[in-house]
């Protein structure tokens, strides 16, 4: 392992405000969010934001809580991918693989920007809410489910490149196509051409982002069963919150899954890898 992969592991995720994850808020912050939003868990849960302002559109708070959960996954995928540029150079991967984490890391970093727009256009500001993702740690399903020797395996597996890249380019960014184009579609449908716009935009690059995921997986795992195996596990451990062995149906409606995506994936992105 390289030095500058020690030191990037060393360092703390940092960011201007400070990260304040969700889980460490006191009592008061909690019944201040109570109060706003009806519960702490509701801004957890991106689905039932968006339904409370469906709701009622007119309420701002409601918005300034969904772009602000939204937020803190944007800048913690600034802290993750960037982390990757430098670690994945230690791992026997194509270099066009390391720029591809390169170019989301930069996807990452505009997509913060426009959350930060977007919730500075309601008078709201980065910090005001606590981060549902803070830094660039496992994705927030492995952290809620993970503990002890699990969590271990967890951190394991976000730190491989084919675990990783499947459980995040093609689980994690999956879920983001669909909650951007929700969050785009309910920004239409009240009338915010701002929120519609940008995340219209955001999602645009998520696609390309799960092509890179599917592309890469097929990649890795050309001729070695075990690293699909590694990619199907993954997707697995993602998708069901924990580490579960699949069995023989549950491995083949994955790599039927795969077959469909990676098909896609190589008709956008091409050429040698």
């Amino acid at each position: 392992m390289s030095k500058l992969t020690d030191h990037i592991r060393e360092l703390p995720s940092r960011r201007d405000p400070p990260y304040r994850p969700l889980a460490t808020i006191d009592d008061a912050e909690r019944a201040e969010i109570t109060s706003k939003l009806g519960s702490t868990e509701n801004y957890f849960d991106l689905l039932q934001l968006r339904e409370l302002i469906k709701e009622d559109p007119d309420n701002i708070e409601f918005r300034r809580a969904m772009v602000s959960s939204i937020a803190s996954a944007e800048y913690a995928g600034v802290d993750a991918f960037s982390r990757k540029v430098c670690e994945w150079q230690d791992w026997d991967v194509p270099w066009s693989l390391i720029i591809a984490m390169a170019r989301q890391t930069w996807d990452e970093v505009r997509h913060s920007q426009l959350a930060t727009g977007v919730l500075e256009s309601y008078g709201g500001k980065i910090g005001d809410y606590p981060d549902t993702l803070a830094g660039g740690g496992p994705p927030p399903v492995m952290q809620s489910a993970a503990g002890g020797a699990y969590a271990a395996a967890a951190e394991s597996l976000f730190r491989d490149p084919v675990a990783s890249l499947s459980m995040v380019n093609v689980s994690l960014e999956g879920g983001a196509l669909t909650a951007f184009q929700e969050t785009s579609k309910l920004g239409e449908r009240i009338g915010d051409e701002l929120l519609a716009h940008c995340y219209d935009y955001n999602w645009a690059d998520e696609v390309t982002h799960t092509a890179i995921g599917d592309y890469f997986v097929k990649a890795l795992c050309q001729d070695d069963p075990e690293q699909e195996r590694k990619a199907l596990r993954a997707h697995a451990f993602f998708e069901m919150s924990r580490g579960p062995r699949l069995n023989d149906e549950q491995s083949q409606e994955l790599k039927e899954f795969f077959a469909e995506e990676i098909q896609r994936a190589h008709a956008v992105l091409g050429g040698s890898h």
